[in-house]
């Protein structure tokens, strides 16, 4: 173990103890750890300039995104939603059931009981256990995206949780 780290260290340091704590929280289990350095593979890793957080997504030499100037909490934020989101899509997969009465679906495939409000309900309530504001920071994230696309009918069949009021 260094005796010494630089600042940049300790800034990354300090943001895997954010996350740590933040995911604590949220009671399953340890939270991952993310990147310190390029990846090239599509993952986001986290670059310091100062004493503020870039988050930059590359791939094969590109890059193809950056959330920049962050302060702690909100980079710790992003990767907590990330980790609430992805437990969520695991836990809607494994318990997804289809319909006794399964429908064709206007591309063809037989519905097989999928609804993205399945896995965003649960990743929104993850939220809320770690904060009132983290809560709402993700319900409003989510909806957003269904303003740009909004659940299908077979997914408001599908949904185990209630919809959210503008789902209809």
């Amino acid at each position: 173990m260094r005796l010494f780290r630089s600042k940049h260290e300790k800034l990354l340091d300090d943001l895997q103890q954010e996350i740590d704590q933040r995911w604590a929280k949220v009671g399953l289990g340890k939270a991952d750890p993310f990147f310190r350095s390029r990846r090239d593979d599509g993952s986001p890793h986290v670059e310091v300039r100062g004493a503020r957080y870039d988050i930059v997504v590359t791939e094969r030499g590109s890059e193809n995104q950056r959330i920049a100037g962050l302060c702690v909490e909100d980079a710790a934020r992003w990767f907590v939603f990330g980790m609430a989101a992805g437990h969520a899509q695991r836990d809607e997969l494994r318990m997804r059931t289809a319909p006794k009465d399964a429908l064709k679906l206007p591309h063809g495939l037989t519905d097989d009981g999928y609804s993205r409000w399945n896995w965003m309900a649960p990743a929104i309530g993850m939220m809320e256990k770690i904060s009132a504001e983290w809560g709402e920071w993700a319900c409003k994230d989510y909806q957003a995206v269904l303003r740009r696309a909004p659940l299908q009918d077979y997914e408001k069949r599908n949904a185990r949780f209630p919809l959210p009021p503008d789902a209809d």
